[in-house]
């Protein structure tokens, strides 16, 4: 017989799951039989739906470690929903690593980890290549609640680690577990983030189409712009410029699909630039200071489409298209200093 926390726990997760989904991802929790997930009528409530699978786990012997794999199951297919930060470690110059033993790296992050917070709990799954941990964090009063995990995602031999809901008192520690674990010195919070974590592991990977950033003037190329006209009665008024932008708008993008992000932020510390004696700001001898961020459901291919569309200037500053060659979205401008 379950206890009731544990109860409510695997109801709560089963409830979050949408219908269409729902076999999927009992199916890959690996829990339940195929025999016992097709006495499961989809048909009904979802929290019917729920309550059939608590009574179905009720006779297995359930644990924790069960409904925390549920868990991990459930957030891997929708990593979607959560903002991920990504970390980067780094091991000491000349330093080889060793033959990667992920039993071991799972004993050294829960050792180191437990060495410092006492009442927390831990579990691992192995998805796509990857090690997803969940913890749960509880205090010295408290046991820990289930409800405000946070998740790492660690690909094995690199130097990044993904992670979602990770508060500042927690955040020593887990790092401290993570750099040993993975045989490195340091690590530390980069510019980067997101909820779309493989458009990120792209990014930091290198896995999508780059382009060049710098511009090399060369002769313009006949294209056959015609056939791109839907409408016969569009005219181009000036062929030359959209070919200019066309091509200056290829040297920045690309033209193949780019990495999801969903916003890119500007945090603005200079000196006001204009007419000396004019406007509220002159004379202003502190630096201006503002934050301007750029949100789209797919930032990098909205700002792929202002030039063509006419919305900007040809070419982009480079603190818009060097978004996903320097791996960061989050960015601080400020005076040169001499």
């Amino acid at each position: 017989m379950m206890d009731d926390a544990l109860a409510e726990f695997i109801k709560r997760t089963v409830m979050k799951i949408p219908l269409h989904k729902m076999l999927v991802v009992l199916r890959a929790w690996d829990f339940l039989t195929d025999g016992e997930l097709q006495n499961v009528n989809l048909r009904q409530a979802k929290e019917n739906i729920a309550m059939d699978v608590v009574h179905l786990c009720e006779g297995k012997q359930t644990r924790l470690k069960h409904a925390a794999i549920l868990d991990i199951i459930y957030n891997h297919t929708f990593r979607e929903k959560r903002n991920w930060s990504v970390y980067q470690m780094v091991r000491p110059l000349g330093c080889q690593m060793e033959l990667f033993d992920m039993a071991e790296f799972k004993s050294q992050f829960k050792r180191n980890l437990k060495s410092t917070f006492q009442n927390v709990s831990i579990h691992f799954k192995e998805l796509d290549e990857s090690v997803w941990i969940r913890i749960a964090w509880g205090t010295h009063y408290l046991k820990p609640q289930q409800y405000k995990p946070t998740f790492v995602v660690y690909h094995s031999q690199t130097s990044y680690v993904f992670i979602s809901n990770l508060s500042k008192s927690c955040r020593p520690a887990l790092c401290q577990a993570v750099v040993i674990a993975a045989q490195h010195n340091e690590i530390q919070e980069m510019e980067l983030r997101g909820r779309s974590l493989d458009s990120l592991k792209d990014i930091v990977f290198k896995q999508y189409n780059q382009s060049f950033q710098t511009y090399h003037p060369r002769p313009l190329q006949e294209r056959n712009v015609a056939s791109e006209i839907v409408d016969p009665r569009v005219i181009y008024e000036n062929k030359q410029e959209k070919e200019r932008v066309w091509t200056l708008n290829q040297e920045a993008f690309g033209d193949g699909p780019h990495p999801k992000l969903e916003f890119a932020q500007y945090k603005l510390d200079t000196m006001f630039r204009g007419e000396p004696q004019t406007g509220i700001l002159a004379g202003r001898e502190e630096p201006f200071r503002c934050v301007v961020r750029f949100s789209s459901p797919h930032l990098l291919e909205g700002l792929r489409s202002l030039a063509p569309s006419g919305f900007a200037d040809a070419p982009l500053s480079q603190l818009l298209t060097c978004i996903p060659h320097k791996a960061r979205n989050l960015f601080r401008i400020g005076e040169k200093r001499n």
